[in-house]
């Protein structure tokens, strides 16, 4: 394997380029051509970025070679069709696993991940209420804790789905959320602790490897479920927590998707549950808009690659501040 600065890395991709580099494998379908006979859409990825990828020949073998969440070698060139760039793959074999290093695979956060903490702690020192600013401190003190929210992402495919997404989301929200509170005269440590708290299930939820996939308890509690029986149990062990401000804490978690088909088993029903909501809407959308406009691609086009998250192209053009 080749060092990292010596690799080919997705952002790099020119059109023409002969490649032989390794990705993981992110997605892949089998489908028909229109004049017959199958062909392989893949999505290839590194730690920059993702790219199409096709199989023209070979179809049958080198479906079994590229499972999702392998990583793969694959010998092809870069090719730009319809303003997308996409590699058409000839060969691919796979890297063992002894051989893989997991860093190159999955996009890290820009943000210094230790900055990233200090920040979440002055958040949390902030929050004036006794019960609530005790409970953030258990929560974020346990090591089994802070070791996976450091690292874990926000989502598997959608928005902050990179290592360290998790907390960059979750900074982000409580900045924006405590700032709206006070602006709304809500309370703000109460919106501060439900922003803080509102994914906290994911660190059991996700695992990240070369990959970001579901774990057992994922798939079949979800994170919503796993938050819930987690705080409510540390605020039993707390005791003297207001009865009154753990049924709206733990509201606010579960309702912070606001709606039932997003999967929220509960709509928002107080002004902190509402605005918690709202904050973990705008940070998501305007992350998946910026990601979009930085998105590779042309660089000189107007128009960014269509946004699976945001279901749109996003227009590049910006308008400097005087």
């Amino acid at each position: 394997m080749v060092s990292a600065d010596q690799r080919t890395w997705i952002k790099d991709l020119q059109p023409g380029t002969e490649i032989e580099e390794s990705f993981v494998v992110r997605s892949k379908d089998v489908r028909q051509r229109r004049g017959g006979g199958p062909f392989l859409a893949a999505t290839l990825g590194d730690r920059t970025g993702e790219v199409a990828a096709l199989v023209w020949e070979n179809v049958e073998q080198l479906d079994r070679l590229l499972d999702v969440g392998a990583v793969v070698t694959v010998k092809g060139q870069a090719q730009r069709y319809n303003s997308r760039l996409q590699i058409v793959i000839r060969k691919a074999s796979t890297v063992p696993a002894e051989s893989i290093d997991e860093t190159l695979y999955v996009r890290s956060s820009s943000v210094d991940v230790d900055l990233l903490w200090k920040q979440l702690t002055t958040l949390v020192e902030e929050v004036e209420n006794k019960h609530l600013r005790q409970l953030l401190f258990r929560v974020i003190s346990e090591p089994e804790i802070g070791d996976r929210f450091k690292i874990a992402p926000a989502a598997r495919g959608m928005h902050h789905a990179f290592r360290s997404g998790l907390l960059e989301h979750t900074v982000s929200m409580s900045t924006i959320g405590r700032q709206l509170a006070k602006h709304y005269s809500l309370n703000a440590d109460l919106v501060t602790a439900g922003c803080v708290l509102h994914d906290l299930g994911k660190v059991w939820e996700l695992e990240i490897s070369s990959s970001i996939e579901y774990t057992d308890e994922g798939r079949l509690l979800g994170h919503l479920t796993m938050e819930v029986l987690y705080v409510n149990r540390l605020i039993a062990e707390i005791g003297d927590f207001p009865d009154e401000l753990r049924r709206q804490l733990l509201h606010i978690l579960l309702a912070h998707h606001g709606e039932y088909e997003y999967g929220s088993p509960r709509r928002p029903k107080t002004p902190e549950a509402l605005l918690v909501h709202m904050v973990d809407l705008l940070d998501s959308k305007m992350a998946g808009m910026l990601e979009a406009i930085n998105a590779d691609g042309d660089p000189e086009a107007a128009w960014s690659p269509y946004s699976k998250i945001l279901d749109r192209c996003i227009y590049r053009r910006r308008i400097e501040e005087e």
